[in-house]
């Protein structure tokens, strides 16, 4: 899941929540029916119950006797979402025209305030700065993964890519042509701070431009049935290196907003001998979630099955681990990304290969 796909929901939930507004009864705005559907509904569906360490039957006794017939919406989103909050889950987010909820940020904001909230986040991945200050703005741009490639220096590549595109035939393609532009590089730089996902098989698709050798990197189990631990069954994600992967020196910069998607990019990348990781753990967000909707018209997403590697692993709330860590400092610096020139230094330390 990724900002845009944020908004475009949202769009959806506007629509929705007007169609509700004028077919529903007043019966669909009853705060007590909205919280035990929105229990219901998570016992029913929720991939992750199992893996947590909590008591969630009890937190939803104790939630529920917050909530009286004249309990007015804005308390009964606080205390839905003071309950989403315990399952600790980024990919659990909650919102309506005027409130938004979701673990990554701390509380519940006002969704007129999610715009100055994401773009705070840029101050650590400043693209512009990057194309003019380390690539001298000359740079393969595409809007496919919002990818922007470029040089650093006589030798070093540098990849960002922003997210990763539904179009898994564009992505190949456009992946392709990134290496291809970058194959004289002795080293290469991928930048996936800040991406905030989208499809797992488009992550693939790119990972297998960059690996030496094919293995399995994830598995994947959704949810199905009334119990919590029962599942569909695994399936078994593995890379294939193309035959024109760039296989010398990669550093991959990871940072807390890394998530889903980049995630998955993360595993199918780790370990392989000519890659490192820098930065600080990714988000810790594996699921694939779904959109759901209460009766009042509220808009969620939920974490649908479990995301494990292939040890059985479960890197929900862990994150993916960076190799070299390096934390993101909370001061903005519009002059320099200290991490990118971190990476510059470390890489000349690895021995390329032909």
């Amino acid at each position: 899941m990724n900002c845009a796909h944020f908004f475009i929901r949202r769009f959806s939930f506007l629509i929705t929540a007007f169609f509700i507004s004028i077919c529903s009864s007043g019966q669909s705005n009853d705060p007590l029916m909205n919280f035990n559907y929105f229990v219901k509904f998570l016992n029913d569906n929720y991939g992750l119950f199992p893996y947590k360490s909590l008591n969630w039957d009890s937190l939803c006794t104790s939630h529920s006797r917050l909530i009286t017939s004249r309990t007015s919406p804005d308390s009964l989103f606080i205390i839905i979402s003071n309950l989403a909050g315990k399952l600790r889950d980024k990919h659990l987010w909650i919102d309506n025209d005027k409130y938004a909820f979701n673990f990554s940020l701390g509380k519940v904001v006002l969704t007129s305030q999610l715009d100055s909230i994401f773009a705070s986040r840029r101050k650590y991945k400043n693209i512009d700065l990057i194309k003019s200050k380390y690539l001298n703005n000359k740079v393969y741009s595409s809007e496919i993964n919002n990818s922007v490639a470029g040089l650093s220096g006589d030798d070093t590549g540098y990849l960002s890519i922003g997210w990763f595109d539904r179009n898994i035939h564009r992505v190949d393609s456009v992946t392709t042509e990134i290496v291809r532009f970058l194959s004289n590089c002795r080293y290469l730089i991928i930048d996936i701070r800040n991406n905030t996902g989208g499809t797992d098989s488009s992550a693939l698709t790119v990972a297998n431009h960059f690996v030496k050798t094919g293995k399995c990197y994830q598995i994947s189990r959704i949810r199905k049935g009334n119990r919590i631990d029962s599942y569909t069954d695994p399936v078994y994600w593995s890379n294939n290196p193309m035959n024109s992967s760039f296989t010398r020196p990669i550093l991959i910069l990871i940072n807390r907003y890394s998530m889903s998607a980049a995630e998955a990019f993360s595993l199918a990348l780790k370990g392989q001998p000519h890659i490192k990781f820098m930065g600080e753990p990714s988000a810790g967000a594996f699921s694939d979630a779904e959109d759901a909707y209460l009766p009042n018209g509220w808009h969620f997403t939920y974490s649908v099955g479990v995301w494990t590697d292939c040890n059985g692993v479960l890197w929900e709330e862990k994150g993916i681990q960076p190799d070299f860590f390096i934390k993101q400092s909370n001061e903005a610096n519009s002059n320099n990304d200290l991490l990118l020139e971190q990476a510059l230094k470390e890489l000349k330390k690895l021995t390329p290969s032909d």
